[in-house]
């Protein structure tokens, strides 16, 4: 939700969302804190390990600033609860192969990752809400994009990196400057040096309380003066299978009108202030990524309600088209 295209249409409807409600999503331009600590996968030698992002929450003291895993438990009514426990931080992964519209064959290391919530006093506040990283790999295992996403579909920014031809960027794409994703500055390239290693890893930094990624540049994995704390990965099947007394649950609505939706990650302001407009009772609530047909959601990252097959995150060709990438 964040391409000019779009910015014509909700930027003014967002921000005055934005202003009626809480400063909680003002536009910020601050300048980037210092990173003491970080979460980083240094140990797996998969190809979703070695590309892994590290991962940087602006003040993780606070309980909702920790990147977690799902759980499930019973309530003290006896009933189902979907949370995010902080003891163990996860990173769900799936690999997807793609080919583009200009027939090049593309593969995308996907990274997902949750947090207990989002305080009530941001436009997303709400439960259980998380984020994609997506790292978008050339033939040569080189990464050409490095897309992120809230996992409801807002704030969606795509960085190319200097291994993506100049030919595939966007019409009047600045690359020696920034991009604008709704009052973060986020750059508008990535430059790896010119022959590739897996030690250099982007580090996205999230910013306190709404989780919006506030910067994002590249690191040595091996030379980090930081404090690491340990991310594992897991397969994105398990959420699936949640361990719940004897039994399992899912992390998703399996059937309903809120099928393919996070248990438990409704977002109130968002529902009252932009369900209707958007045309979409579910406008802000988390959910799978994956082929609509199976999940029971459309994974649309344009809030144009005519946009929204072509804006669909998991058919990524097409997305991409959309957004005016051509690979």
């Amino acid at each position: 939700m964040t391409n000019p295209q779009s910015k014509s249409f909700i930027s003014l409807l967002l921000g005055l969302c934005c202003l009626l409600i809480l400063p909680g999503c003002a536009t910020m331009h601050e300048t980037v804190i210092n990173i003491e600590q970080a979460y980083a996968q240094l140990d797996d030698n998969s190809l979703l390990g070695q590309y892994a992002p590290i991962l940087a929450s602006q003040q993780p003291e606070l309980e909702y600033n920790r990147i977690g895993h799902a759980a499930a438990r019973l309530n003290n009514k006896g009933k189902e609860e979907i949370y995010i426990a902080t003891d163990t931080a996860l990173l769900y992964t799936q690999e997807q192969a793609f080919t583009s519209s200009l027939g090049n064959d593309y593969r995308n290391l996907i990274y997902r990752f949750h947090f207990p919530y989002v305080p009530k006093s941001h436009l997303t506040g709400g439960n259980n809400g998380g984020l994609f990283v997506i790292i978008t790999l050339d033939q040569q295992q080189r990464p050409v994009l490095i897309t992120t996403v809230h996992s409801c579909g807002c704030y969606l920014a795509i960085i190319p990196t200097s291994y993506l031809p100049k030919k595939a960027y966007p019409k009047d794409w600045d690359t020696g400057s920034h991009q604008d994703v709704f009052g973060e500055q986020l750059p508008s390239q990535l430059n790896y040096p010119d022959e590739f290693s897996t030690v250099w890893r982007p580090l996205i930094q999230l910013r306190s309380g709404n989780h919006r990624i506030m910067d994002v540049r590249l690191e040595r994995a091996d030379q980090l003066d930081l404090k690491i704390i340990p991310i594992k990965l897991a397969p994105i099947e398990s959420l699936q299978a949640l361990t719940l007394g004897e039994g399992h649950t899912s992390f998703f609505n399996k059937s309903g009108r809120l099928k393919g939706y996070v248990k438990g990650a409704n977002k109130p302001w968002e529902n009252i202030l932009m369900s209707w407009w958007s045309f979409d009772l579910q406008v802000g609530h988390d959910k799978k990524l994956g082929d609509q047909t199976e999940t029971g959601t459309l994974f649309y990252t344009s809030l144009k309600p005519w946009a929204r097959q072509k804006s669909n995150l998991w058919l990524f060709a097409d997305f991409l088209d959309y957004w005016g990438w051509k690979l």
